[in-house]
Parts: structure tokens; C-alpha cells; sequence
């Protein structure tokens, strides 16, 4: 079957090809016909227990074959890249008009793209994937370049070649050292094999790199950004299930055989640590709705690679979780992005306003899809948010001090930018942009995608029965979690609503009034970790000072005009440089204060001395009472000091418009 439907494939690029060439756009729906009948046989292949294999001999003196295999992997990446690619040949029938130009070309290049990239998921041999993976980069790079009349989009076409095409080498190499190691070239036989020394860390630097530049990995992302120059379909192909999941896919294969390298955790996590973060900001940083969400499939790219990197069974089922759920989300939100930019004219973010009312599906759409990414329930982005915050706080000392600080972060970054897509674009209270006649072939298969996620939450049976499997080929350990509707009131789902409220409010507050009753929101948010983990003093102490803070701030505001200032470019600039180094800095020396450990651990010395000596068995009251006597008389002094400061700012305030008051009143009372 595995050969029936490539050929199948191979006939349909010069079939579309010359449909839409002869009839127009609807040709390209004859594109969807082989996809369709991929992702059926795909949706089959997730439930058989023997993997599907075909092979044919290439070169048989060089013992050069190409060899396939459907695993449980391969059937969940031929979901995605068939199912969403039957709905990206519907959508582009709708996104071109009947005057648009070079539309057989265009199919029969994407035609010959979704191919690649099947014959990619469902490579075996080392050699046969690394043949489809310079095909994608090779069909990505006609794709992204279509408007080839535009010297930009020839630049940006040009970029994408040669970023990806260089990884390829990168690959390659890998794949040398790695065969001559193992002593096979069958992907599936390496898993049981034992790589170690200095070929185990070569071949693990080599194919991290190559996947870093597939992927868009900091520093190798600059050539996502400049994809955008591709039509919207290409786009949301690409961002979603194709091109950029190829690294991801590299790194699931490989994990079983190179995982456990020190060089793969630490350069993946750096690789993907620094692509969290950054492609979060660069998605705060613009006004095209297309870059925001391009800055951020970077981003996001980022936690799946980081995830896959640290070798541990529960982040390598988080990291599945996600690449499922992203492509979802991320197909649809392009999808709203591009109805918006053709009948509305424009998808700068700062031009648009009251979409909501005029375009209530794309709304609709774009809210299910967006709450996903974000990470809120009901739907199947949250669920895997919170694989992967569990995973992380099941990590040890400094890593999950470090991994999961960027991961916080990151979410909170994530959070924020799609909140403020969606508040710019669909909501507003000025006079709603003008928009051209309804495109159901554009509207119908992103509503098709963000349903997906919520059916997802829904029947999350059926998820687990296409992430698990997949997941237990990256890591046998795997088989022990599942994604959960409701993982109950834990830690990760403290983090989690903390993370959706905190950016929320950043995004949305304007005023300084509202900042400073956010901050105290944050505050209190860290009291409610605290309850969790059973420290009630700590509560009360957290609970005092943020009383404390936001009282002085609401007294202090009365200094202060309403709203923020408008920051200039440079100077916003200069913000969060400085933010990243002292974050960085502090993260930096905590991380190597946990990692060096001096003498032996005190706590079961204050354990037993607590009830002996202190006669207490709180030893935290204990410790404040006892050993820290003073250090605590100190801190109620420092308390009530504020406390003070805070009256007495208070009582000059009200004399300060007292004052005031009196010497305006005869002024005003002149008849």
C-alpha cells in the first residue's frame, strides 16, 4: 500500500499541475483526492499493532535501498501531513481568484512537496530520508518563492535553500558516522543498538544541528520569518505539519539511539531554550499577524526540541503531545490570518478592528484555535501544556530550575501575543474594518482544524490512542502517561492558570492602575503555590507584603498620569535587553549554585534538633523562631516601618489636596 499510494502521489503532481492550469483554482482541489486517501489509510494504520514496510533495491552494490516503515510515529505524522494537506488543496481552491497566475505551477509544486514529505515520516533507511528531506527543502524552496517576479521573495526563497540545504550536509555526515557505528542503516534497528564515545557525540551534534536548521532553531531561524513571502496555504502548510516538524521528526527517530549523549540534552536544550524565548518576543515585536504567528512557531518549535532533548520518558510523551496538538491549532490561525488578509486587505494587526461582528465564524475560529496555543481549557493544547509543565517539574536541580523558568516564561510570552491578536483584530470599539463577500473554501477547513482541538478534549480517548503509541516509539517509558481532561488541583495546573492570567494581564492592561493590581495578582498567585505545598506562615508573609506593594503603588499613583507612557523602538529595545541579561544572570548562578553542592544536606539534623532542641515539629516555625530569632524581629520591624511610611504618605496626600483645595476655592468664589 505504502508504494501504491507514493505512486499515487507521483502521478497526482503533473494531474494538478495541469487541472489548474486548464480550469483555474478549483483544479487544485484534484490535490486533495491522494491526500484524502493517505490520511484514511493513516487514520487505519494508527490502530495496527505490525508496522507497514516496503522495499526496493537503489544501487545494489553499494547496498543502497529504499526502505519504509509506518510506525506508530509515521501513521501520526501521515495524519497530520495528509489530513492537513487535504484541507490546504480546499483552501487554496479558495485564498486564489480566478486571475491569479502561475496556479499550475503552484500545485504541482505543492503536490510534489506533500510527497517529500510523506516519503520523509515513512523513511526507514537513513539514506532514503535523507533523499526526502533535501526534496522538501528543494520543494519548500519553489513553493516560498512563487511570486518569483519579487526580488524580496526571491531573497527569502534563497535564504530557506541555503539554511536547510546546509543542515542537510550537517545530516549526512550524521548519518555516516552513525551507520558506521551501529553497523546498520535501518532506523528501526538502530534503537536497540549502543553508540557511545567520541562517534556517539559527533553524530548527536551533527543531527541536532541539521535539525535546528529544519526546525528554525535560534540562530538558524532567520529564514522562517522571510518564508512568509510564500502564498497563505504554503504558510500554514509549512508552519503546521510539514517543513519545520521535519527537525522534530529527526529528533524523535534519533532519540532512542542518541538521547541519552550529553551533548544531545545540552545542545538541544540550548537550541531549543533560546527559541522559546526569543521567538516569544519576536512575536510581541510585530504588527503582520502572518510574522506574529511565524515568530511564534518558533517558539514553540522551541519547547517540542527541548522536550525531545532531555531524555526523559514524560517530556518525550509532552513533546509528541504538542506537535499534535500545534499542528492543529497552528494550520487554523494561519487559515483565519489569510481570509482576513484577502477580504479584508490587510493583516496588520494594528489596522484591523471589530472582526468579531463581521466575520463571527473566523472569530469563532480564531478563539478555539488561539485559547489552544495558549493553553486553555477545553481543548487539546491545554492538556498537552500540561504534559509538558509535569514533565518539567519532575525534573531534578538545576535543569529544572533552568528548563523550567524558559518554559514558564515562554508560556506567559505565548499567552500574551495571542491575546493580543485576538483583542486587536476581532475586538475593539471603533467603527469594524471593511470586508469583502464571504470564501467558504477558506473559512470551512480552518473551522474543520480548531474543531479538531476541541473534539480532541472531547474524546481524549482518541488522542491518547494517537500521541501514546507514537510517543512509546520516542521512549518505551512513555506508556506510562496519558493526556488528562482534569489532572486535578496540582502544582502544574497552578502554573498553568497563573500563566494564562499573568500574560493575559499584561496584555490587556493599559492603565497603571491595573498594572499594579495585576502585579498583586502575581503575588497572590505565588501564595496559592504556596498553600499547595502546605506553608501557611509563607502564605501569610506573601499575602502581607503584596497588600503591602500594591497599597504603596495605588498611593504613589496619584503622582503619575493614568496611562503609560509611549515607549520608543530603542528604548523598548534597551528594556528587554537588560531584562534577558539579569534574568539570564540570575538563572545563570542559581543554576550553578544548585549544581555544586557543599558538605552534606542539613535537613535531617534540623529535623531531629527541631523537636529535641526547639521542641516543635514545624521546623520552618522553628527556624523563625529559633535559629532566626532575630533575622525575623527584623523583617516585623522592617513591616511596620512601611506600614508607617505608608500612613504617613497617605495623611500628605490628603493634606497636599487640602491645600490645594483651599487656595483655588476664593479664586473661584470672585462674582
Amino acid at each position: 500500500m505504502i508504494w501504491l499510494l507514493l505512486a499515487l502521489h507521483v502521478v497526482a503532481i503533473p494531474a494538478v499541475g495541469l487541472a489548474a492550469a486548464r480550469v483555474g483554482r478549483l483544479g487544485l482541489l484534484v490535490g486533495a483526492v491522494p491526500t484524502a486517501a493517505t490520511a484514511v489509510w493513516g487514520a487505519v494504520q494508527v490502530g495496527r499493532a505490525v508496522p507497514s514496510e516496503a522495499t526496493v533495491t537503489w544501487v545494489d552494490g553499494l547496498d543502497l535501498s529504499f526502505v519504509f516503515r509506518v510506525d506508530a510515529m509515521a501513521a501520526l505524522m501521515t495524519l497530520l501531513v495528509a489530513g492537513i494537506g487535504v484541507a490546504v488543496f480546499v483552501y487554496a481552491s479558495g485564498y486564489f481568484t480566478a486571475t491569479s497566475e502561475g496556479l499550475g505551477r503552484f500545485g504541482a509544486t505543492l503536490m510534489a512537496f506533500t510527497t517529500a514529505m510523506l516519503g520523509l515520516v515513512w523513511s526507514d533507511s537513513v539514506w532514503t530520508l535523507f533523499v526526502f528531506w533535501e526534496l522538501t527543502s528543494v520543494t519548500s524552496f519553489l513553493l516560498v518563492g512563487h511570486k518569483n517576479v519579487d526580488a524580496a521573495v526571491r531573497a527569502a526563497a534563497r535564504r530557506a535553500l541555503v539554511i536547510t540545504v546546509s543542515g542537510g550536509l550537517a545530516l549526512l555526515a550524521g548519518f555516516v558516522v552513525l551507520v558506521d557505528a551501529t553497523g546498520t542503516a535501518r532506523l528501526s534497528e538502530m534503537s536497540g543498538a549502543t553508540v557511545s564515545g567520541g562517534s556517539a557525540t559527533a553524530a548527536a551534534a551533527l543531527i541536532v544541528v541539521a535539525a535546528a536548521t529544519k526546525s528554525a532553531q535560534v540562530p538558524f531561524h532567520v529564514w522562517l520569518p522571510g518564508a512568509m513571502a510564500a502564498p497563505t496555504p504554503v504558510s500554514a502548510y509549512l508552519h503546521s505539519a510539514t517543513m519545520v516538524k521535519a527537525g522534530v521528526v529527526l529528533m524523535a527517530v534519533a532519540s532512542p539511539v542518541l538521547g541519552q549523549t550529553d551533548i544531545w540534552r545540552n545542545l538541544g536544550v540550548a537550541f531549543g531554550a533560546a527559541s522559546m524565548l526569543w521567538g516569544a518576543i519576536g512575536a510581541l515585536r510585530h504588527v503582520d499577524a502572518k510574522l506574529i504567528l511565524a515568530w511564534g512557531t518558533v517558539s514553540q518549535l522551541g519547547l517540542m526540541v527541548t522536550l525531545l532533548s532531555l531524555g526523559v520518558a514524560k517530556a518525550s510523551f509532552a513533546a509528541v503531545s504538542i506537535l499534535f496538538a500545534h499542528a492543529l491549532f497552528k494550520a487554523a490561525l494561519f487559515m483565519v490570518v489569510g481570509e482576513i488578509d484577502v477580504r479584508a486587505g490587510t493583516r496588520n494587526v494594528s489596522e484591523l478592528s471589530g472582526l468579531a461582528r463581521s466575520m463571527p465564524l473566523a472569530f469563532a475560529t480564531a478563539v478555539a484555535a488561539g485559547f489552544s496555543m495558549a493553553g486553555v481549557p477545553p481543548l487539546l493544547g491545554f492538556a498537552a501544556k500540561e504534559a509538558a509543565i509535569e514533565a518539567v517539574i519532575g525534573l531534578g536541580g538545576a535543569e529544572r530550575l533552568v528548563v523550567g523558568a524558559v518554559i514558564i516564561g515562554g508560556s506567559v510570552l505565548t499567552v500574551a501575543y495571542t491575546a493580543r491578536v485576538l483583542v486587536l483584530v476581532f475586538g475593539g470599539s471603533g467603527a469594524p474594518t471593511t470586508i469583502g463577500p464571504p470564501r467558504p473554501a477558506m473559512a470551512t477547513p480552518a473551522a474543520l482544524l480548531a474543531g479538531a482541538g476541541v473534539a480532541g478534549f472531547m474524546f481524549m480517548g482518541v488522542a491518547n490512542e494517537i500521541v501514546g503509541p507514537a510517543a512509546i516509539e520516542v521512549d518505551p517509558g512513555a506508556d506510562a502517561y496519558a493526556l488528562l481532561r482534569w489532572p486535578g488541583f496540582t502544582t502544574g495546573l497552578a502554573i498553568s492558570l497563573a500563566i494564562v492570567v499573568v500574560a493575559g494581564g499584561t496584555i490587556l492592561v493599559r492603565s497603571r492602575l491595573g498594572a499594579a493590581l495585576v502585579l498583586g495578582g502575581v503575588g497572590i498567585g505565588v501564595s496559592g503555590l504556596f498553600v499547595l505545598q502546605g506553608a501557611p506562615d509563607l502564605v501569610l508573609t506573601q499575602l502581607l507584603v503584596e497588600t503591602v506593594i500594591v497599597v504603596g503603588f495605588v498611593i504613589g499613583l496619584g503622582h503619575l498620569r493614568v496611562q503609560f507612557p509611549t515607549n520608543t523602538v530603542a528604548w523598548r529595545s534597551v528594556r528587554v535587553g537588560v531584562s534577558l541579561m539579569v534574568g539570564a544572570g540570575v538563572a545563570a548562578g542559581l543554576a550553578a549554585s544548585a549544581s555544586r553542592p557543599s558538605g552534606e544536606p542539613v535537613t535531617a539534623e534540623l529535623t531531629e534538633e527541631a523537636v529535641s532542641v526547639g521542641g516543635g515539629n514545624n521546623v520552618v516555625n522553628v527556624i523563625l523562631t529559633d535559629v532566626r530569632g532575630l533575622d525575623t524581629v527584623g523583617e516585623v520591624v522592617v513591616l511596620a516601618v512601611v506600614a508607617v511610611g505608608l500612613i504617613a504618605l497617605a495623611r500628605a496626600e490628603r493634606a497636599d489636596r487640602a491645600a490645594k483645595g483651599s487656595v483655588a476655592e476664593p479664586s473661584g468664589g470672585v462674582g
